[in-house]
């Protein structure tokens, strides 16, 4: 049954009430109830908003918390109608509104994403890896990769320092958020742009660490092999024990 101009009317200017608290003129409503109405809706967001951004919550003060859902909730037209999926849509309206130079906290867009990331790879959808076995040569056998995982680049390093300290280190930072295979924790590691590059090879192109190592020293012939090559296998070797690379690749084995 579709709805009359009347009641579309009334809904309208109900909602433009819960969303902004201003008077709008709503039918049959008292002020006491309107208010009550209200404040459970904004206390509903607000609990789900503070619940998934626990360091922006600390970090930020009362006023600017509240600014942020505020304004959230009266401006941001929500494409979703499950209140547990709206910290993505949060993540985007802060970086899209440059909240960051609005409370000047250069930071902010960083913490946010990496907050976000954390629910983002915990809530994945179930990616399963190819055939793999345990045993395997280290340098010349492909290795099988985590499929469950985010590798992002952030400017200040939210990952590694509190909030306020990362101004002090801005740079280039790359963040791998994995989840853990038996556990389903999620877990974070900072690489340096070397591993980046190694670890996308192995992610993207299923080659062997020699081959990769082949690469690195055609790329720059001043790197000796022997010093890259015993880098390379602890990186790998930490990589294993922390279930980001899984074992060796069944499909590539001789």
């Amino acid at each position: 049954m579709l709805y009359t101009d009347k009641t579309y009317d009334s809904q309208k200017r109900l909602t433009n009430w819960v969303r902004t608290g201003k008077e709008s003129g709503v039918p049959g409503a008292t002020s006491n109830g309107l208010k009550q109405y209200r404040r459970l809706f904004r206390n509903n967001i607000n609990n789900s908003l503070s619940q998934a951004y626990p360091i922006s919550f600390e970090v930020l003060s009362d006023e600017e918390w509240s600014t942020l859902v505020d304004e959230f909730f009266e401006k941001h037209d929500a494409k979703t109608p499950h209140i547990w999926k709206l910290p993505f849509e949060f993540y985007q309206f802060v970086k899209a509104n440059n909240f960051s130079e609005k409370f000047n906290y250069p930071f902010l867009n960083d913490l946010v994403h990496f907050e976000w990331l954390e629910i983002e790879v915990y809530t994945m959808p179930n990616e399963y890896p190819q055939p793999y076995v345990k045993s395997g040569d280290i340098l010349n056998n492909v290795l099988e990769v985590n499929p469950e995982y985010r590798l992002t680049q952030l400017e200040y390093p939210v990952h590694m320092y509190a909030a306020k300290e990362s101004v002090n280190h801005k740079g280039d930072y790359f963040l791998l958020t994995y989840r853990e295979p038996k556990t389903f924790d999620v877990k974070f590691m900072n690489l340096d742009p070397l591993h980046v590059l190694f670890f996308e090879k192995v992610a993207n192109e299923n080659l062997t660490a020699n081959q990769i190592i082949d690469f690195i020293i055609d790329q720059n012939n001043s790197i000796p092999r022997d010093k890259l090559t015993k880098s390379i296998i602890g990186f790998l070797e930490t990589m294993i024990k922390e279930k980001v690379f899984l074992g060796y690749a069944e499909n590539y084995l001789n």
